[in-house]
Parts: C-alpha cells; structure tokens; sequence
C-alpha cells in the first residue's frame, strides 16, 4: 500500500503523525510525507523520506498578529473558545492559507506517486481535497486533545473558493474518518468517526544526557515553554520568569528551551539545568511535575509518563487543554494574569506534596496503554482502507 503523509510547514502539528508513519514502513507500506519546503529537514530528521510542495506559509507571523489583535483588553490572557468561535471561518485561516499554497504542488505530487491512501494532518485541508480528485480515501489525523475538530462548522465555508477553483462542490472525506491519539477522558465532541489509538511522544531526535539516568536527590521539577510560542511572540517564553519562581523550593529545576529561545532565560539559580533537545518521553517521566504553555506536545507527553502538570496557558487552545487537564485532576492552572511568581511557587509546591495529582495523571496513563499501538493501527489501517476504496 502507498501511504501519502501530508501537513503544512509547522514541526509541532507533524511529530503526531512520526510513529505510526513509521509503523507503516515497518509492515512494509510505502511512505512518503509530502510537505512545505520549510519542514523538508523535520522530516528528514525523523527518519521517512520527504517531497517538498508548494511555498511555506509564515506561519508564525500570522498567528503572531493575530493572537496580539485577540488578547484581551490587558493583553494578556487567551481568548476562550466560546470567543473564537464568534470568529466564524477566520479560525480556519491558517489551514485554507496553506492549503492555497500546497494544492498544486501535492496535486501534481500524488498524481505521479499515485497514493492509495492519503494520512493528512488535520488542518491540512489540501490531503482530504487532493484524496477526493483523485478518487483515494483520505484519513485525519489529530494532536491528541482534537482542537481542530472544534473547527468543523465553519470549514465547508471557508474552503468555498479553493473548492470552487477545483471543481469540488464539497469535501466527502474531510474528517470523515481519524486516527485519534488522545485518551478517552479528554475526549472533545467531533463530528466524523474515530480510530483511537495510543500515543507514542516523539519531539525530535535528541541525545540521552548521562545525569538523567542517576536519580535525583531531591524532586525534579521541568520547566518548558515549548518550540511555537517564540515563533509566534518571543514575549511569551517566560521559561526564566518561572524557572526562578519555583528554583526557590527544594527542587531541582530543568529548564528545556529551544537554542532560538536560550538567550531569553537570564542568569539562573544553582539547581537549575538548562538542557536543548532531549527527547521528552526520556525526560518527563523523570519528573516530578512539568510547568509548561500547556501545548500539545509537552501535555500528551507528560500524560503518558504519568507526570502532573502545573499550566500557564497563553492561547486559546492551550487553554482548552488546561483546563480539561484540571477538570481530570491531573494538574491545574494559572492563567497569565495570575501567574505571579508567589501563585508560581506556592501551587508548585503545593502539587509536589499531594500525591492526588500523581495518581489521576497515572489513571489517564494507564488507560492510554490499554488503547491500540501505532503497529496494531497500521494493520487496522490495511483492512479500513481496502473497504473504503
């Protein structure tokens, strides 16, 4: 089976898709991620071969402005859904900006490779729309906590033109079906039928550092702002604000920043570590609590070590997963407003102390193992994607 991967230029909504692409090769599949010249490196990196279509979208920058013409009137804390929502088809902004500039260019691709099947991201809306001219099923693939799904009224809408410029009267296999790594307990309701399946943390490639196999002395503490936030505003990496507000416990503290947000941190306590690209899924189950952003990235990963999270949300999909995180007791959060250095230190604290929050995180851990591995999807794939033909 030739299995076409495709997503737009932004690593974050990419790493997802990494382990059961390469459950696919492993069972002998074709695969081929075909993506914006920008990510051609990611993927390079992550080990599966790549075709680069179409322009990068600045992703960054238009989420940037986007997100300063939102905040509220302090200009601090993220909108709420129920806010965005009032913005109709403008959510969908980024996904039909890249769709525009990878339409021919995957198009032109997957008529020469002739897919079989196309695995989209699921803001990537050139996939299902390719998929469909082409007469192949297409299959969604979420983050984990399915924000995208929220989207879902408004997306016939704001795909019109790039549908009426193709020819589509409409999209049939747009989430239609998709493989959803996220737990039961967090589960968000989305129209379309979903295939569960465990997630795998993958983050890129990194090198295991020797203190990490050593126990720690005292409780260990991961801070991390993630790889997105100082693309969209390097005002929001406030990793050294917070690394020096919860350093003053007994801890030891390990600050993960990227090497573009490294000149951010400042000078730093002694029991502090400041670390760049170690795999999150060595890491985080180390910890004793992570304080981060709340992206999907660091959340899912640190649900699956079974490592609480103290979060600090700064845009309305983080907030989304702060607070179903709260709601399921496996951690809390701050909003920015309040994330005041006392707030910072005395929830911190607080969390290290009471083992309800372990053993909730560990509750949502457990029933992520018990749902289907990347290899078992993959095969549940072969079989799905022959009676969908």
């Amino acid at each position: 089976m030739r299995v076409l991967i495709t997503t737009w230029n932004w690593n974050t909504l990419y790493f997802p898709l990494v382990p059961l692409a390469w459950s696919l090769r492993a069972q002998g599949h074709e695969v081929v991620v075909a993506t914006q010249p920008g990510l051609v490196g990611t993927v390079l990196r992550s080990g599966l071969p790549a075709a680069a279509v179409g322009e990068s979208v600045d992703a960054g920058a238009m989420m940037g402005g986007f997100l300063r013409r939102l905040a509220d009137s302090e200009g601090v804390n993220p909108p709420h859904w129920r806010d965005m929502r009032r913005h109709g088809t403008l959510n969908c902004r980024l996904g039909v900006a890249a769709c525009w500039t990878m339409m021919d260019g995957l198009l032109d691709f997957a008529r020469r490779w002739r897919p079989d099947v196309v695995l989209y991201e699921a803001w990537t809306y050139a996939g299902p729309m390719v998929a469909d001219l082409l007469g192949v099923p297409a299959i969604r693939h979420t983050w984990g906590i399915d924000y995208a799904g929220l989207f879902r009224e408004f997306e016939a809408e704001a795909l019109a033109e790039v549908r009426a410029h193709w020819g589509l009267d409409e999209v049939p296999s747009l989430a239609a079906v998709s493989v959803d790594p996220c737990p039961p307990q967090l589960q968000i309701a989305s129209p379309g039928s979903r295939l569960l399946m465990q997630y795998v943390p993958y983050n890129g490639p990194g090198v295991l550092p020797d203190w990490l196999h050593e126990p720690s002395p005292r409780k260990r503490v991961c801070v991390s702002w993630g790889t997105s936030s100082g693309r969209f505003d390097r005002k929001m990496v406030v990793t050294g604000q917070v690394v020096r507000a919860v350093a003053g416990l007994d801890v030891e503290v390990v600050a993960a920043v990227t090497a573009a947000d490294a000149d951010l941190i400042g000078e730093l306590p002694a029991n502090v570590r400041v670390v760049s690209g170690v795999p999150f899924n060595a890491l985080l189950p180390r910890c004793d609590l992570v304080i981060s952003h709340a992206g999907l990235g660091t959340v899912m990963t640190a649900l699956a070590s079974g490592t609480p999270q103290l979060l600090v949300p700064q845009m309305t999909d983080t907030a989304l997963n702060a607070e179903l995180l709260a709601e399921n007791g496996c951690g809390e959060f701050v909003l920015p407003s309040d994330a005041t250095d006392e707030v910072l230190r005395e929830k911190a604290a607080r969390m290290l102390g009471d083992p309800a929050f372990s053993a909730a995180t560990a509750s949502v851990r457990d029933a992520m193992r018990q749902l289907p591995t990347p290899n078992e999807m993959a095969a549940h794939l072969t079989s799905l994607t022959s009676s969908m033909v």
